[in-house]
C-alpha cells in the first residue's frame, strides 16, 4: 500500500514536470527565449524624412490628413504638392508610417509617408528656383532661393547661338509674306526701310536670304524642379508697315528643350504668317503690340512628363479683329504632340495626369461664356466641369483675369458675376466659397496678380507697381503690407509664393529680387551666399 503511495507521488510528479514544460514550450517556442512584440514598422520602406524637415506630397490623388495617429475619419485631402512641416517622430501602424505635421495655416495633424510599396510623402527643401542670364544671352544661370532671402548658384545652362540666316531658317510662307511686305513698304513708305536692316536690299532675293537672324533672341521657361528648360528661340525680323509705328514680325520661332548638360532637343517649330487652326472662340484684341502669333502660355506638368503650350494667333472675327486660343501637349516621352483645341488657361492636376482649362462658347465677342474643361494629356476622356452661372473666370479679351487655381489643381479662384467680387470653386463637390470683394487697391488694371497661399486660406494680392495686400478667403478681410518694392523705383516681374505659404519671392525687371515675409510684414532683398 505504502509503495502504491509512493509510485502515485512519483506518477503525479512526473506529470506537473511535463505540464509545465508544455506550457513553457507553447508560450516561449523551443529556444525558451523572452517574448517580442513584432515591430509595426518591419516590412515597411524606411523612412527619407526627419523631424523639423519639409515633406511634400507626391499623391497624385492626395494625402489624407488624420486629427491623430489613430483617427479613421480625415481632417481634409492634401492636394498633390503640398508643402508640410515635421513636428514629432514618426509612428507605425495598419501598414503605414504615418508623421505628426503642421500646414502653412496652422492646421496641425498626422499624414502617411508611406507603406511597403509606395512614397506618399517625399523630403522637400524649402525654395524656389529662380534665372538670369548672362554673357548676352548666351547662358542661363540657376539660383536657388530660401525664405532666409539666400541665394545659392546651382548650375549653368549654356545656349548654343543660333547661327543661321532668312534663306536657312526660314519656311517659305515666310520669305513669299516678306517679299510682299517689303514690296508694300518700297512702294508707299520707303523712308522706314532706310537704317534698317532691308535698305538696298528690297528685290534682292540672295541679298534678302543671306541676312543673319537673331542669335539669341529667346524666351525660356523652367520645369518644375529646375534641370529642363523650354527655349523658344525666336528667328524673327521686324518689317516696317506703313501707317503705323507697331512692326511686322516675320519669321519662324524655333521651340526647344535645353537640358543642364548643355543638350537640346527641338520640338517643332512656328511660323507667323502660317494657317490659322478652324476655330469658333475668339478674344477681343488689347495687347497690339504682340505678333501675329505667339505662345501665351508654356506650362510643365510636375513630374516632368509633359508641357502644355497655348498658342495665340491673330484672325479676323465677325467683329473684326480678334486672336484664337488652341492648346497642344508635348509629350516628353513619346516626342508626340496632341492637338487639344481650343482653350487657355492650362493647369496640372493629379501631378500630371489631368490637365484642366477654360475656353469660351462659340458666338460673337459681346456674348461669349466660359467652360471649363479636364481632360487627359494627349486630349482624351475629355469632360466639362459644370461652372455655375455668373462664375467668371476668363473674359473676351486677349488679356487674362489672372485668377489662381492652386498647386494641386482642384480650387480655383473666380469672379462673381464680375470682377468686384471673388470666390474659391472646388472642383470635387462643384462648390463655391464666401464671396469676398477685391481689396480697393487691386482692380484689374493696377494689379500684377494673385496667389493662394497660406494652405489656401489667403490671398496674396500684388499690385504692378509692387505693393501687397492679404486677404482672408472666408471673411473677405484684409490688410495692406507696409512690406513693398514700390519705393524701388523698379517694377516686380513675377511673384511666386514659398511652399510655406507665408514667404513669397519677388523677381524684379531689372534680375534683381526680393522675399516677402507675409506675416512679419517685412521684404528683404536676394543676397548670393558665395
Amino acid at each position: 500500500m505504502v509503495r502504491q503511495r509512493r509510485a502515485l507521488v512519483r506518477w503525479f510528479l512526473v506529470a506537473a514536470v511535463l505540464l509545465v514544460t508544455s506550457i513553457s514550450f507553447l508560450l516561449d517556442g523551443p529556444s525558451h527565449a523572452p517574448a517580442h512584440a513584432q515591430d509595426p514598422c518591419q516590412g515597411l520602406l524606411a523612412t527619407r524624412l526627419s523631424v523639423g524637415g519639409a515633406g511634400r506630397v507626391t499623391a497624385a490623388y492626395g494625402l489624407q490628413l488624420k486629427a491623430n495617429f489613430n483617427s479613421t475619419a480625415a481632417l481634409r485631402t492634401l492636394d498633390y504638392g503640398t508643402v508640410v512641416t515635421l513636428t514629432g517622430e514618426f509612428r507605425c501602424g495598419a501598414g503605414l508610417r504615418r508623421w505628426p505635421v503642421q500646414l502653412a495655416d496652422g492646421t496641425a495633424g498626422w499624414v502617411a509617408e508611406n507603406d511597403d510599396e509606395f512614397y506618399y510623402l517625399e523630403p522637400y527643401t524649402m525654395g524656389l528656383y529662380t534665372f538670369r542670364t548672362r554673357q548676352e544671352g548666351a547662358e542661363i544661370v540657376r539660383y536657388f532661393v530660401t525664405p532666409d532671402a539666400y541665394a545659392v548658384v546651382e548650375t549653368t545652362f549654356t545656349v548654343a547661338p543660333a547661327n543661321t540666316t532668312v534663306g536657312q531658317a526660314w519656311q517659305q510662307v515666310e520669305v513669299d509674306f516678306l517679299n510682299s511686305a517689303l514690296g508694300r513698304a518700297q512702294e508707299n513708305c520707303p523712308q522706314k526701310l532706310l537704317g534698317t536692316v532691308w535698305d538696298g536690299v528690297v528685290g534682292d532675293a540672295d541679298a534678302l536670304e543671306a541676312i543673319p537672324l537673331p542669335p539669341l533672341d529667346y524666351d525660356f521657361y523652367p520645369s518644375a524642379d529646375g534641370n529642363r528648360l523650354v527655349l523658344v528661340r525666336h528667328l524673327t525680323l521686324p518689317v516696317p508697315r506703313c501707317g503705323t509705328v507697331l512692326d511686322d514680325e516675320v519669321g519662324i520661332s524655333q521651340v526647344s528643350v535645353l537640358d543642364a548638360d548643355g543638350t537640346e532637343t527641338v520640338l517643332f517649330p512656328y511660323p507667323q504668317h502660317g494657317t490659322v487652326p478652324e476655330s469658333t472662340d475668339g478674344y477681343v484684341i488689347s495687347a497690339p503690340e504682340r505678333p501675329r502669333v505667339y505662345l501665351d502660355e508654356v506650362v510643365w506638368s510636375p513630374n516632368g512628363a509633359y508641357i502644355g503650350f497655348v498658342a495665340a494667333y491673330l484672325d479676323t472675327c465677325t467683329d473684326g479683329g480678334c486672336y484664337r486660343y488652341h492648346m497642344y501637349v508635348w509629350d516628353n516621352e513619346t516626342g508626340d504632340l496632341y492637338q487639344l483645341g481650343e482653350g487657355r488657361q492650362l493647369h496640372w492636376t493629379e501631378g500630371g495626369a489631368q490637365l484642366q482649362f477654360f475656353r469660351l462658347e462659340s458666338g460673337d465677342l459681346t456674348r461669349q461664356t466660359a467652360l471649363l474643361f479636364s481632360a487627359q494629356p494627349n486630349g482624351t476622356n475629355r469632360q466639362q466641369i459644370g461652372l455655375p452661372g455668373g462664375a467668371i473666370y476668363i473674359t473676351n479679351s486677349q488679356t487674362p483675369l489672372g485668377f489662381p487655381w492652386n498647386v494641386g489643381g482642384t480650387r480655383v479662384l473666380v469672379g462673381n458675376g464680375g470682377v468686384a467680387e471673388v470666390m474659391l470653386f472646388a472642383l470635387e463637390d462643384r462648390s463655391f466659397g464666401s464671396r469676398i470683394a477685391v481689396p480697393d487697391q487691386m482692380p484689374l488694371n493696377n494689379r500684377l496678380a494673385v496667389h493662394l497661399v497660406k494652405s489656401d486660406t489667403a490671398l496674396l494680392w500684388t499690385t504692378i507697381r509692387g505693393e501687397f495686400a492679404v486677404q482672408n478667403v472666408v471673411s473677405g478681410d484684409w490688410r495692406s503690407l507696409t512690406a513693398s518694392v514700390a519705393e524701388t523705383g523698379v517694377a516686380p516681374a513675377q511673384v511666386r509664393p514659398f511652399g510655406d505659404g507665408i514667404h513669397a519671392l519677388v523677381d524684379m525687371v531689372n534680375g534683381t529680387a526680393y522675399v516677402l515675409d507675409m506675416d512679419a510684414d517685412v521684404i528683404s532683398q536676394v543676397l548670393v551666399r558665395q
